[in-house]
């Protein structure tokens, strides 16, 4: 049998991985045994593409340019910008920072955060590292310690209304005085338009405009409401950033970088099983890395797309039990347009007469207070940014759950 010009492709791209793996291998580079990772970052080996929105990143920091990163849930925001940061590792001249926001409540959690983490990002015994300690000790922090980690923690005094709007403001005016460059990030910030406190974004906005040496990262998740702070112009925050929104990676580079790390570990794996990993998964990059991460662990010399299919039902069958969880938390309606949006896939006009009729939905307002529930659940996102904005499950395992079983 004469081979098709894509499978001469692809064995050549195979056979080259194949031949740099044994190259970095007697290089003795770290490696994983599994090199697919759905959480954290473990270096730029182990991390996809996203080569021109790290450019960009870079040339913002370099720049002092305040940035908001827009991304759904789980497509690797997060990941990103670890991988920036790495980039500054062995740099003495930057400073960066990575704050994670999600379970704060309100601003002195928020302040609390911040000083933890500048806390333990310098080292105690250093001349700078030993200024911040000094600074701190002025708020008469109470130090505990993570039972697992060992990790100090700050919670610093603030006991007046006067001391927790300020506090966060003299933080960062004391670091920025020291002509050091910082870059913050600080992800989940959709979360400050929950606390109690109304006048944060005014507080963050009035403090970090006056700020030489520091700038931050802002990325959320709840697309919705990051607009909201960044793009309204009625909000303080509004054209204070230069926007970056986060897209799916390209599938063909998506396939390079899986049959790389197959390769790596003298594994094969076919083109008809790289196209169902990228299509069933919708290229979104959590979902894609486990689907890799649980194929990898079956430990086959050659993933055919029969493993993959295997694989697929094994990866549904684990999670069914939280996805009838879901049916018991949403009304009859809430779940019937759940089910109709997963069959579709992408669904670009939810209240349009055709769509409701095929899924017998009821009526557009019915429809509407069901979408709007979806959406506040989180159970699926709205995805903008693009020349046609469509709806979607935005959990891509329940998505196919959702198509077999109703």
């Amino acid at each position: 049998m004469v081979a098709s010009e894509n499978e001469i492709s692809y064995n050549i791209l195979y056979h080259t991985f194949c031949i740099i793996q044994n190259v970095v291998y007697i290089w003795g580079m770290k490696k994983l045994s599994n090199p697919f990772l759905s959480a954290g970052y473990n270096g730029p080996d182990y991390f996809c593409d996203r080569i021109e929105e790290t450019q960009q990143m870079a040339n913002f920091i370099q720049n002092g340019t305040h940035i908001a990163l827009f991304a759904v849930r789980r497509i690797g925001k997060t990941g990103l910008i670890h991988h920036v940061f790495n980039q500054y590792k062995d740099n003495s001249d930057i400073v960066c920072i990575y704050i994670d926001i999600l379970s704060t409540q309100n601003l002195a959690d928020f302040t609390n955060q911040i000083a933890t983490e500048v806390y333990n990002y310098f080292p105690k015994k250093k001349h700078f590292g030993r200024k911040i300690t000094d600074i701190f000790q002025l708020f008469r922090p109470v130090i505990s310690f993570d039972e697992l980690t060992g990790t100090p923690s700050l919670s610093l005094t603030m006991e007046t209304k006067a001391q927790k709007e300020n506090t966060i403001g003299q933080i960062l005016s004391f670091l920025d005085s020291q002509n050091i460059k910082i870059v913050f990030a600080i992800d989940e910030f959709q979360q400050v338009l929950s606390y109690p406190e109304k006048n944060v974004e005014s507080l963050l906005r009035t403090s970090i405009q006056t700020l030489k040496n520091t700038s931050f990262i802002f990325c959320g998740s709840n697309q919705k409401m990051m607009n909201e702070i960044f793009n309204s112009a009625k909000r303080p925050f509004f054209a204070s950033c230069t926007n970056i929104n986060l897209d799916f990676i390209d599938a063909e580079i998506y396939k390079q970088f899986i049959l790389q790390k197959f390769a790596s570990c003298k594994k094969e794996i076919t083109p008809d099983c790289l196209d169902f990993i990228c299509d069933w998964t919708g290229l979104h990059t959590f979902y894609t890395q486990y689907f890799c991460s649980q194929l990898f662990f079956k430990n086959h010399t050659h993933n055919t797309l029969a493993i993959a299919h295997e694989t697929a039902h094994e990866i549904l069958k684990l999670n069914e039990n939280v996805y009838f969880q879901y049916k018991n938390l949403l009304t009859q309606a809430q779940w019937n347009l759940l089910c109709a949006i997963a069959k579709e896939e992408k669904v670009f006009q939810p209240q349009s007469k055709n769509f409701i009729s095929k899924n017998n939905l009821g009526t557009p307002a019915a429809v509407k207070r069901s979408l709007d529930a979806l959406l506040e659940k989180e159970m699926i996102y709205y995805q903008t940014g693009i020349d046609e904005p469509f709806y979607q499950v935005y959990d891509k395992f329940l998505m196919r759950w959702l198509k077999i079983k109703f």
